[in-house]
């Protein structure tokens, strides 16, 4: 609460000082009505507009200034003004929200009622814009920030571009990028500690999604505390949180496809951009700082975050330099469960419950939980990373030259208080004295519910982890015309992210107590009672200690020529590309050390003060852990890991290569545009384990076709037809060289290295306008098939061998809807809703067969947002909501455990407010994650309570320099 009345008492403060910045303006402006601008070209005609009146002007990337005088003195009237520069310049000029868009003369059918159109000369048609460019003042263009999204870049194109543009959202601050895209229709997210982690679209998930930097396909992964609970690093979906925010100007969404992109986002492409010409003229720079301050629920040390941005622009250049530096402490906590399984209850003392449940515990029928245990997360956050830019735009050639190179440090801390018995659940293991289960209570499907244990095996689990992730990529593009009516152009690039883990430290104390569990799905979350002074050292022994070690390197270079061919309103293009991309994991393990002497008495088991912390950071219970360093210190100085410690099942590489090549014909008119395509994508692949070397080879061809229709129904309305054809490349996870033995069948599961890509044939039907002249609708109805999904088959020569395959077949299908209605000119709303459906069958071999949703298929997603917004201040309240969906399905332990694992649906509310202090000052406060929710697991199909944790609201204060 001093928190929050610290903001608002700083928020009103703001309003006071504001409310005088205001009148001075007021006053100011009143008397200055008349408008006076005299250039000798187009862009300083636009520019005097510009610091006259208040309007950011844009200017697309193609732009030429134009020379010729210009003359104007009367009275502000925007309208009359734009429209005699645009006639004297021969331009597109368009109105769009106090900001004026300069452009090329074209005709557009569907233009609104503030467009200047006049007859247009034939002109070049090139690859689409990925530019805007910003004359006006940095001032001005500042002060009419409103968090943008524009749903249809190329309203005359086949295919539908959406972009965020973040250079004009930093005073509704979010995290990182995926925390942004969540303004887009269709678009959801998985978190780590009540941040964005990895984006999940039209029902699919991260794996699907195609993510390029500057152009180049890239991926970068971190981990989360997330997994050590079940989730897994070795996948293509794309880590936000391992790129600062604060270096990006921009974010593309594609979700339909033609050949002329890149394959492998069956769900769609997010196409990320570091720089931006932006607000530059001839001779101009700019320099913008951030600095910014915030706390968090549940952790007492703030946060800061830095950041820089400087641009120049001389002639024909521009260069560009930015940076960002964070610390950032965070905290998760809740109760976690490891997972649900059927139980040898051994000698355990059954004698006091009924003889049905004593039969099922005989049969082994009763799902227990293992591992159930209140839990803490914290991490330590070190995040810096720079850029840098040249391009350079001449007359009949462009080129782009772009570096970005990141690093993100963790310093986590991990503590458990569980059980660690029979399986990891409160029953004891081994020779100690049986546990006795007093009371127990299973619901309809055989899960505990609530039970009461005498005796039982409990542990405190204290794990440190160093995690650093350095990125790294560099881009080189450009565009050349070779004559008036063919275009080269290219792309090179190449791209590391290395993840090494040298330090992954667990030490686990063991002791023994009564123990009541109960998992009351009318609970917020289970809870645990136990009978022991959980913090009194006497109550506990030293009992192992398991050491690990990762590093894991992406490597991933990418080469496109392409050439564009324009005759009248025909576009031919056609091209190649050559992709390499390396994924290597080496993990390295040691576990049980001094399992034996602990609990045998070849050393003392006892833990003294230097060893033993009190852990206070939990809400509901506090228990007694160890300080990992001392015991480091004292145990492990001579343990090193070496090449005899790899862990097979987890150490091993694969190489692909992929080769493409496209053609694609284009026609377009004011009121229709088609395009036409076919690409043949090429892959060799090459697994190989870590320790022998020993590889496995295989490559195949698919071809991909294209067919999107762009119609313009009225002045105001369009509808669009996508028809394509896509793939995405199979996770590296699945192409595991290592024979590993099946639990609960006599079997082993093998490599199969032939996987191929995933396919996907999709259907879309658009339908985009204004309802009014206050409200924009989009709409999508789509269809998707998706086949050579996996699933596990037996080895014909040997039954007791199982494999991956390509076997299931999907249908996606679903609808996006968003919609933006500006209720007065000072208030916008804007509400997304998309939902998705599909099944697929889950097979492992004839025994086992589950039809479900397609793991990361969320059916509701829905965004909405209210923004207030004047000259000097406004604000933002934003709520994301995603329904529950699957996250695994375990072919694996099927027979012990159970096999459907998912997340319960989920909302969060952030708000924000930015004020303008003075022309280069402004000031942004917020809170995210407002309603704090719980972040909930479920296990089984009957969505049975599993892992529970809350982060807690971040409560931010944020200052922006514009000089």
């Amino acid at each position: 609460m001093q928190r929050v009345s610290g903001l608002l008492l700083l928020l009103c403060l703001c309003n006071s000082q504001l409310s005088f910045s205001q009148q001075a303006i007021t006053t100011s402006n009143f008397d200055e009505k008349l408008v006076t601008v005299q250039a000798n070209d187009l862009f300083g005609s636009l520019k005097m507009l510009s610091e006259q009146t208040g309007a950011a002007v844009f200017f697309a990337a193609d732009l030429a200034n134009i020379s010729a005088d210009f003359y104007y003195s009367g009275d502000d009237d925007l309208t009359s003004i734009i429209r005699l520069i645009a006639t004297q310049y021969k331009v597109n000029i368009k109105q769009l929200e106090g900001s004026l868009i300069v452009s090329k003369l074209t005709i557009n059918a569907v233009e609104n009622d503030k467009s200047i159109n006049a007859p247009s000369p034939s002109e070049k048609k090139g690859i689409p814009l990925e530019e805007v460019i910003s004359s006006a003042s940095s001032v001005q263009t500042k002060r009419a920030r409103r968090y943008s999204v524009n749903t249809d870049v190329n309203p005359g194109d086949a295919v539908r571009v959406e972009s965020i543009s973040l250079m004009n959202a930093a005073s509704f601050a979010t995290n990182n990028l995926a925390d942004s895209l969540l303004n887009v229709a269709g678009i959801s997210a998985s978190y780590d500690s009540a941040e964005a982690r990895q984006v999940a679209m039209r029902g699919l998930s991260g794996d699907f999604i195609h993510v390029a930097l500057n152009g180049m396909q890239t991926l970068a992964i971190h981990g989360s505390s997330l997994d050590s609970r079940g989730q897994n690093e070795r996948a293509i979906a794309f880590d936000f949180n391992v790129l600062p925010s604060e270096l990006f100007e921009k974010v593309d969404i594609v979700k339909e496809y033609s050949v002329v992109q890149d394959s492998g986002g069956i769900a769609g492409n997010i196409n990320l951009y570091t720089s931006s010409t932006e607000q530059l003229m001839d001779e101009e720079s700019q320099l913008n700082t951030m600095f910014e301050y915030s706390q968090t629920d549940f952790v007492d040390e703030p946060t800061y975050r830095g950041a820089f941005s400087w641009q120049y622009k001389r002639r024909h250049w521009f260069y560009m330099l930015g940076g960002s530096i964070n610390h950032k402490v965070t905290q998760e906590q809740g109760y976690n469960t490891y997972r649900w399984r059927h139980l040898d209850v051994a000698s355990t003392d059954i004698s006091q419950l009924s003889t049905d449940i004593q039969q099922k515990l005989q049969a082994q029928e009763v799902y227990f939980p293992r591992g159930n245990r209140y839990s803490i997360w914290n991490n330590t956050i070190k995040q810096q990373g720079v850029t840098a830019a040249v391009h350079y735009y001449g007359d009949n050639f462009s080129h782009k030259l772009d570096w970005l190179y990141a690093e993100l440090n963790n310093q986590k801390q991990e503590y458990h208080l569980s059980t660690r018995g029979i399986n990891s659940s409160a029953l004891v293991a081994g020779s100690e004295q049986p546990s006795k289960i007093t009371q127990l209570e299973i619901d309809e499907h055989d899960y505990l519910r609530f039970a009461e244990f005498e005796n039982a095996q409990i542990a405190t689990e204290s794990r440190q982890i160093n995690k650093t992730t350095q990125f790294s990529q560099l881009t080189w593009r450009g565009d050349y015309w070779l004559s008036a009516k063919l275009k080269l152009n290219w792309l090179l690039g190449s791209s590391k992210n290395e993840l090494d883990v040298p330090k992954d430290e667990k030490v686990f104390l063991k002791g023994f107590s009564n123990l009541t569990t109960d998992y009351s799905p009318q609970l917020a979350h289970p809870h645990n009672s136990y009978g022991m002074d959980l913090q009194s050292s006497r109550q506990w022994q030293l009992d192992e200690i398991d050491i690990q070690a990762n590093q894991s390197l992406i490597e991933q270079q990418q080469g496109n020529i392409g050439f564009s061919y324009q005759h009248g309103a025909t576009l031919w293009q056609f091209g190649i590309q050559y992709k390499r991309f390396v994924d290597e994991r080496v993990q390295k393990q040691q576990d049980d050390l001094y399992k034996r002497e602990f609990n045998t008495g070849l050393l003392d088991s006892a833990l003294d003060g230097e060893l033993s912390k009190i852990v206070d950071y939990h809400k509901e219970v506090s228990w007694l852990g160890v300080n990992n360093s001392n015991v480091a210190k004292r145990y492990l100085t001579d343990i090193r890991l070496d090449s005899g410690d790899i862990l097979d099942s987890q150490s091993y590489s694969l190489e692909r290569i992929n080769s493409a090549a496209w053609l694609q014909y284009e026609y377009q008119q004011d009121d229709y545009s088609v395009d036409l395509g076919m690409r043949i994508e090429h892959f060799d692949e090459q697994v190989r384990q870590a320790k022998n070397f020993e590889s496995k080879n295989s490559c195949y061809s698919r071809p991909l076709f294209s067919a999107n229709f762009r119609h313009a129904l009225s002045a105001n309305w369009q509808a669009r037809l996508n028809v394509s054809e896509n793939l995405t490349p199979v996770a590296t996870k699945y192409f595991n060289p290592t024979k590993q033995q099946l639990s609960g069948i006599t079997g082993y599961e093998v490599s199969n290295t032939s996987l191929s890509a995933y396919e996907s044939q999709q259907f879309t039907m658009q339908l985009i306008g204004s309802v009014d002249s206050h409200t924009q609708l989009v709409s999508s109805l789509y269809v998707k098939k998706l086949s050579g999904l996996i699933n596990y088959q037996q080895v014909a020569d040997d039954k007791n061998l199982y494999q991956r395959v390509n076997q299931a077949t999907a249908w996606v299908k679903g609808i996006d809807i968003d919609l933006t209605h500006h209720l007065q000119p000072y208030i916008t709303l804007n509400a997304a809703y998309s939902y998705a459906d599909s099944e697929r069958d889950y097979r492992f071999a004839d025994m086992f067969k589950y039809t479900g949703q397609l793991e990361g298929l969320s059916k509701h997603v829905a965004n909405f947002s209210v923004d207030y917004h004047q000259p000097t201040w406004g604000s933002r309240l934003q709520l994301n909501y995603r329904s529950g969906y699957i996250s695994e399905i375990n072919y694996q332990q099927i027979w012990v455990d159970q096999f459907e694992t998912g997340f319960l649906p989920f909302k969060r509310i952030n708000w924000s407010s930015y004020f303008a202090l003075n022309d280069v000052l402004e000031l942004n406060v917020g809170v995210n994650n407002l309603s704090n929710e719980y972040y909930r697991e479920y296990a089984g199909q009957h969505h049975a309570i599993y892992n529970t944790t809350q982060a807690g609201r971040q409560y931010y204060l944020r200052f922006i320099l514009m000089l």
